[in-house]
């Protein structure tokens, strides 16, 4: 194969891959709207918070977040929703680690970590966000704050 051509294959995967790259970074930490989301059912999830199992959802909203052991961004998502929780009285995080959960990854295809379910009073899932949540994503859900 000539070097010319060679040379424009390795460029053009180079400009795909940034092309790709760029397509999923507009994407990622934005929330995604759910029609008629399902209804979390608490029991299943089998998440404890301050050592004890969670048995009812925020009064005005929950996030749960779908975390792994090997995910850096996850400890800085859980930490931002932790101060958002403390600063909101009807603001819940929840915080589950699926890496040996395959059962929950399968049900809510979680592709990565971390992967948050904004769910509404009733536990009814309202809108997903795929990767570290972007400030304007949260607002969306919650409205302008302040951490």
């Amino acid at each position: 194969m000539p070097t010319e051509i060679r040379l424009a294959l390795v460029i053009g995967l180079v400009a795909l891959a940034g092309a790709l790259g760029a397509v999923w970074r507009l994407k990622t930490g934005r929330a995604k709207a759910i029609d008629r989301g399902e209804v979390i059912d608490l029991p299943r999830l089998q998440a404890t918070k301050d050592g004890a199992l969670v048995t009812k959802f925020g009064k005005r909203v929950t996030f749960l977040q779908f975390s792994s052991e090997t995910c850096s961004t996850c400890k800085q998502t859980a930490r931002l929703f932790r101060e958002l929780e403390e600063t909101a009285d009807d603001v819940l995080h929840i915080e589950v680690d699926i890496t040996n959960r395959l059962d929950l990854a399968k049900k809510f295809h979680i592709l990565q970590t971390p992967t948050t379910l904004v769910l509404d009073h009733n536990g009814r899932v309202t809108s997903r966000i795929g990767g570290a949540p972007k400030q304007s994503a949260i607002e969306q859900q919650l409205g302008s704050f302040a951490i």
